[in-house]
């Protein structure tokens, strides 16, 4: 046996027992792994005898306790075996537990409790040596930890304890939190020669959990050490998708006027002067870091050898390498052409290397070959990829894409759309529109100056490419300026994180949309207010006697985009949606109030739901479904005399010409709890028509409607007014010099490539 080993294994032996209590949550299928579990925890000199508590939920509670009948433990019941509640009956165990030390494990097999034990001891022993003074045990970390336990924790000992900055209980707590979270970058900026990085530690935190006193350090480390360490950080409030406010957020500032030349890892640390509570993590890339990335240029002062300060230049590249977990940043300090040349051969070297030996799909490799074989051909050349959804030519891509043509015919902007998608023909009679997927969509991805879409960047995707290996090795090289065109007002915008989505340029309709992103989303100077390009062609039609209804879809259903029933789905039949929706299609006195004042109800369903709808039963010829292949939606909202929906953001457009709304809000519940997350956008205060909330309520509000034949109610009239205050037709020139303004940047950042 190595002698080090056996040295550790005899100093175990002549040690006491640790101080310390253990709770294992045990999941449903793992009370069998007990007894082996609790046996070998015997053979653990400083682990035997402690105190040990099973937590489990009430599913399980029979086979636990049939499975630690011989041993002596405690035997917790938890609400449930949600994680919250399993942390929660944890973390009520261990506040009476009679140690020092505690720790909570997600139960680890026989073949790990070893490794698992030896860092548990580890860090009771390392505790130790600070002078910590709690009223309940200290928590120790190690991996088959929870988040939920820690969090909880910290919670209640911030409750506890009047914690200051700077003591040793809140630089424990800090340690504690960072060890158990998973820090994220969302975004980089540059800033007049320092960089801003916008993070988050992805802890769980309770939402009621108070400011906590702990700072954090963000540092750039080689194998020289580190080049440069941020000031002191403190977390900040965040907003998660659901509207969920949490301290998590980090944003720091890091100079690089003096990084010097060099690739570095970029990590965070606890502020603290104890070295026994000091730890570092890497910074994980978001994908939104990562899709926005490219080399960065910007002007800085540095110091020469006398001590004087001249002006030079910084360029940055963020990237990643290996499994992802890591966040490098490649930087360079110098200007002038000597400069630019060094750094375009050190990308040149990176693409060599990458293509000889290259960890990724050989696709990937030849991509990268292709795109510098093909270089020359594309110099100097802006080339715009504009599009929708890989089958749509109907939104506001098609609208700039139509303008940009119109107004610039011979710019090189070209749309991206199926081959054999029945809207294609739509669009190709403007020119220049690519077959997706084709040789030569590949090739202009690959030289891209400008990416918009009305959906998503990854619509642009070729088949075959796979996003993550986009993502980490052509996205960086090629340095596209990223456009959201949207397809709709972000009517909750807690959902738009610049940390998943990593766009460059953001279109906003009206000044509460934009004030809405920017407190939540990360977004700021990327939010742009020029409206839709779609607005542009919104005007309406000669009276057409026509009711269009469109609502949107649900998440929580089971839909065409999903095969089969996810987690947390409902089937469709038979749910409220369901009930509703046939209840209109098939209402009786729908169709005769038609019948009666000489009108049609054109029913459009939302593009993931509209399976759901091929061929289903209407009440008769007053009722017609549409498809949306054979009528674009503008034509659709232009014709229509009023507009039924429960809270599909096209409402926005109806409104923008004038058109009388309905708002049916049927299953108001279980859209805010299970699609939706809260929005700015008050019906009842902001809407632009009355709202309804049963389908006897939506035929009333239709019939009324009718009735007037139609015609505006100047109530709704007057916040229409007020909530759209430029409608001139120019939403399309606003979106194409908002981009144009950031291609220079983006062009001289981008240096000598």
């Amino acid at each position: 046996m190595n002698d080090v080993l056996t040295d550790a294994l005899v100093a175990d032996e002549e040690l006491p027992p640790a101080d310390i209590s253990l709770v294992f949550l045990v999941s449903e299928g793992r009370a069998e792994l007990l007894p082996a579990v609790l046996e070998e925890m015997q053979s653990t000199p400083r682990l035997r005898g402690v105190p040990v508590a099973i937590v489990c939920g009430p599913e399980t509670e029979m086979d636990v306790q049939t499975s630690v009948e011989a041993h002596e433990v405690s035997l917790v019941s938890a609400i449930s075996s949600s994680d919250e509640d399993l942390a929660t009956a944890a973390c009520d165990w261990l506040e009476s537990a009679p140690s020092r030390y505690g720790s909570v494990a997600v139960l680890p097999t026989v073949g790990k409790l070893t490794s698992w034990s030896r860092r548990v001891l580890r860090e009771v022993d390392g505790l130790a040596e600070v002078p910590l003074e709690t009223s309940t045990p200290l928590l120790v970390w190690t991996d088959r930890g929870t988040k939920r336990s820690v969090a909880l924790y910290i919670h209640r000992t911030l409750m506890a304890h009047d914690v200051e900055r700077g003591s040793l209980l809140g630089d424990y707590l800090g340690r504690l939190a960072l060890a158990a979270a998973n820090p994220l970058l969302e975004a980089v900026d540059p800033l007049e020669g320092d960089i801003e990085l916008l993070g988050f530690l992805a802890a769980q935190f309770v939402p009621a959990m108070i400011e906590p006193p702990w700072r954090y350090r963000v540092a750039l480390t080689g194998p020289s050490g580190d080049v440069v360490r941020s000031e002191p950080m403190a977390l900040t409030p965040r907003k998660d998708g659901h509207g969920v406010v949490r301290w998590e957020a980090l944003t720091v500032r890091l100079p690089l006027a003096g990084v010097g030349d060099g690739h570095r890892r970029m990590v965070i640390e606890v502020d603290t002067e104890v070295e026994n509570l000091r730890l570092r993590r890497n910074l994980r890339p978001r994908r939104g870091a990562l899709i926005s990335a490219r080399t960065v240029s910007m002007p800085v002062n540095v110091s020469d050898a006398l001590g004087e300060e001249r002006e030079s230049a910084v360029r940055y590249l963020l990237h990643t390498v290996g499994d992802g977990t890591a966040t490098f940043l490649t930087t360079q300090v110098g200007s002038g052409l000597a400069a630019r040349l060094k750094w375009a051969g050190m990308l040149y070297k990176k693409d060599a290397g990458f293509i000889a030996r290259g960890p990724a799909h050989w696709r990937m490799r030849w991509l990268r070959l292709l795109r510098l074989v093909t270089r020359p051909f594309f110099a100097g050349r802006e080339i715009w990829l504009i599009g929708e959804r890989t089958d749509t030519a109907q939104d506001n891509g098609v609208h700039l894409f139509r303008h940009l043509r119109e107004t610039r015919p011979r710019q090189a902007v070209y749309y991206v759309i199926d081959r054999s998608s029945p809207q294609y023909e739509r669009v190709a009679s403007h020119g220049k529109v690519v077959a997706h997927s084709s040789w030569l969509h590949q090739l202009l991805m690959l030289h891209a100056t400008v990416l918009a879409n009305a959906y998503s960047i990854r619509y642009f995707i070729p088949s075959g490419w796979g996003a993550g290996d986009y993502t980490r090795h052509i996205v960086w090289r090629v340095g596209a300026l990223r456009v959201y065109l949207k397809h709709g007002v972000h009517l909750s915008p807690d959902v738009v994180k610049r940390g998943t989505t990593g766009y460059d340029v953001c279109l906003t309709v009206m000044p509460g949309e934009t004030a809405a992103l920017r407190s939540g989303s990360g977004y700021d100077t990327q939010l742009v207010e020029a409206g839709m390009p779609r607005y542009d062609a919104l005007s309406p039609t000669p009276p057409s006697r026509t009711i269009l209804f469109m609502p949107t879809w649900r998440k929580y259903l089971v839909t065409k985009v999903l095969d089969g029933a996810q987690e947390r789905e409902i089937p469709y039949e038979g749910s409220r949606y369901e009930r509703f929706m046939s209840g209109m299609l098939e209402s009786r006195r729908l169709h005769d109030m038609l019948d009666k004042y000489g009108y049609k109800l054109l029913f459009v369903p939302h593009y993931n739901m509209a399976s759901r709808f091929v061929g289903a039963t209407v009440a008769g010829e007053r009722i017609e479904i549409a498809d949306t292949n054979e009528m674009s939606f503008q034509d659709l909202i232009r014709g229509c005399d009023a507009f039924v929906t429960d809270y599909s953001s096209v409402h926005f457009d109806v409104a923008y010409i004038g058109t009388p709304i309905v708002y049916a809000r049927f299953d108001e519940d279980d859209f805010e709890t299970k699609h939706s997350s809260p929005s700015w956008f008050d019906y009842e205060r902001d809407g632009f028509g009355p709202v309804v909330r049963t389908l006897d309520q939506t035929l009333e509000a239709v019939e009324d409607l009718l009735k007037r034949d139609c015609r505006p109610d100047p109530y709704y009239q007057a916040r229409i007014d007020a909530a759209f205050p430029l409608r001139d037709n120019q939403n399309c020139a606003r979106t194409v010099a908002a981009i144009e303004q950031r291609i220079p940047r983006r062009q001289l950042a981008r240096g000598a490539m």
